[in-house]
């Protein structure tokens, strides 16, 4: 397996959520500093989490399998042996427990929250995911979403995405986050807030 397919995890049919693929998001960095981000997270019921699939290393099975394995590559990649791998907190990791916020959509929910920025010094839409809806085009490729668009991602729809797990170990701490790659249009959901729109 090609070391830059490490952590990289293909979600197929997640709930979209606090989707700012669009328009970039400005959040608080560790730092008290304020940054330009792309994010988006990916809902997943526990009651039906056997069911809710994910590809890891070209395999289907279980979205939890598929984190797990990727949390362990990661892991060893970035600190080595197991007992020389930090212990993790639950809020130092990208899979959370959805029953600890009070965010509409989130009790009896696992997610995964991602985000994608640009390296100090470049543009924010050097950083920014692909968005694609579920159509080709004649030469087969994925058709570009549009905001707003048909078949457009929207918080509270369903939609497929590749995110990359990765391991922080700066100043701000030690940390497993996910980078967003890409977001594809799956299926209309009931939309979180007002009307389907980023």
């Amino acid at each position: 397996m090609a070391k830059d397919n490490i952590g990289k995890i293909t979600l197929l049919g997640a709930r979209l959520s606090f989707a700012a693929l669009f328009q970039p998001d400005e959040q608080r960095q560790d730092d008290g500093t304020m940054r330009e981000t792309w994010k988006a997270n990916f809902l997943f019921p526990k009651d039906d989490l056997d069911n809710c699939m994910a590809i890891y290393k070209g395999q289907r099975m279980p979205v939890r399998r598929a984190v797990n394995e990727a949390f362990s590559d990661v892991k060893a990649e970035k600190w080595g042996a197991k007992e020389k791998q930090p212990k993790l907190r639950p809020e130092k990791l990208c899979w959370r427990d959805g029953d600890l916020e009070d965010w509409d959509g989130y009790p009896g929910c696992f997610y995964i929250s991602s985000s994608s920025a640009p390296k100090k010094g470049q543009p924010i839409m050097t950083a920014r995911p692909a968005v694609v809806t579920n159509r080709k085009d004649g030469n087969g490729n994925w058709i570009e979403a549009q905001p707003g668009g048909q078949a457009s991602p929207y918080s509270g729809c369903y939609v497929n995405a590749v995110i990359e797990v990765w391991a922080q170990d700066n100043e701000h701490g030690k940390r497993l986050n996910a980078r967003l790659k890409s977001v594809q249009f799956f299926k209309d959901g009931e939309a979180f807030g007002a009307a389907p729109s980023n």
